[in-house]
């Protein structure tokens, strides 16, 4: 143990925290959908949506060209528009929060509960007003908000739930799959998500009407002449790639599992926990959360950095959003959220990743000495 901890204070071990994989079926895939219409309206699409909806159990899915644009075309079909408010947590990423100026509507921050990211229900209802359309939440990381509670309070206030599960693919609470609670839910697929196509998303949603509004909203308004809307199609290829993925998830999900598993068990430093999982909630470790106990918690996230452990929260810069320049006119202090980024860090858990390079963060972790 010792020899390994000494190893562990020189930085000459890099451990990645992006999962690239390859499948064997990735290049047929590609070459049958290579045959047929390559367009976002091709059979191609409507066979990934299908699936999509029965991995999930959703009514219906809307696929789409990238995360941010399932945010626009949900914002969309929940009535936003300009001058609206659309209340949010501070501690999503930006990806979530400029749809909603792009749409001119205005972000509300509404305060994370103290144990968690989720919502918290009193600050939604201390600052809701009369001209609020959408709550949208953000489980960061794969972790599980309440999202349960979060649709009855929005049907209570006659909003929209936005669920933005760009991190959440498989998370679950109660044995569903998040996007079962929200009015419409959002994925992204972008390369470094578990469900990867490179760049991608997609809406899910039970209601026929909300999925009528995404696709017509996402393809020109059907070019009817008298619906207005964008082009957010995913094309087929990507779509096939997807589609072809699509398999592979629930191996994936439970190989984070058991690699988080495997690195909590062999954490035995007393100021780093993992951080709190609610009551039938089951992450799918995007990547692992910490908690952390220190008198400066960016120093240990930077002991981590320098001996090759990544860490989100320095990659990103994660802080409130309100805290960066563009969005400064929209600042309405969250202190749950802000005490919640600033005491913690993330770690990979991704299947590449070895038993040895899940033991070397373990040990890294064990061998801090804050200063």
């Amino acid at each position: 143990m010792t020899e390994t901890i000494a190893a562990a204070q020189t930085a000459d071990r890099v451990i990645s925290d992006k999962y690239r994989p390859q499948y064997p079926d990735d290049l047929p895939a590609l070459e049958r959908a290579l045959r047929g219409a390559l367009s976002g309206t091709s059979d191609t699409v409507a066979a990934y949506e299908q699936a999509l909806a029965g991995w999930f159990g959703a009514a219906e899915a809307v696929a789409l060209s990238s995360g941010g644009a399932a945010v626009s075309v949900a914002l969309y079909a929940a009535g936003v528009r300009p001058g609206d408010d659309v209340l949010l947590t501070p501690s999503c990423p930006l990806c979530t929060v400029y749809p909603i100026i792009a749409a001119g509507a205005n972000p509300v921050f509404v305060d994370t509960r103290v144990h968690g990211f989720g919502a918290d229900p009193d600050s939604v209802r201390d600052r809701v007003s009369p001209r609020a359309v959408a709550l949208i939440d953000i489980p960061m990381w794969g972790y599980p908000t309440e999202v349960d509670e979060l649709r009855e309070l929005a049907d209570s206030l006659d909003l929209k739930l936005i669920l933005d599960l760009a991190h959440s693919h498989g998370s679950t609470l109660h044995g569903k799959h998040l996007s079962a609670y929200g009015h419409l839910s959002c994925f992204s697929t972008h390369e470094r998500k578990p469900l990867a196509t490179g760049e991608g998303g997609f809406v899910l949603t039970d209601d026929a009407e909300l999925a009528e509004r995404c696709r017509s909203y996402s393809r020109f308004g059907n070019l009817n002449g008298a619906d207005f809307g964008l082009n957010y199609k995913l094309a087929a290829l990507p779509a096939a790639l997807g589609h072809s993925r699509l398999g592979k998830l629930s191996e994936q999900i439970d190989l984070r599992r058991t690699h988080a598993r495997h690195l909590l068990q062999r954490l035995r430093h007393p100021q780093v926990r993992e951080k709190l999982i609610i009551e039938g909630g089951n992450p799918n470790y995007y990547f692992l959360n910490l908690e952390l106990d220190f008198a400066d918690n960016r120093a240990f996230i930077d002991y981590l950095d320098a001996r090759g452990v990544p860490s989100d929260i320095k990659r990103y810069g994660c802080q409130a959003l309100y805290r960066f320049p563009a969005l400064a006119e929209y600042r309405l202090d969250c202190p749950n959220a802000e005490a919640l980024l600033a005491g913690m860090t993330t770690l990979p858990v991704h299947p590449a990743l070895s038993e040895a390079e899940l033991d070397y963060m373990a040990d890294v972790i064990n061998g801090y000495q804050a200063p």
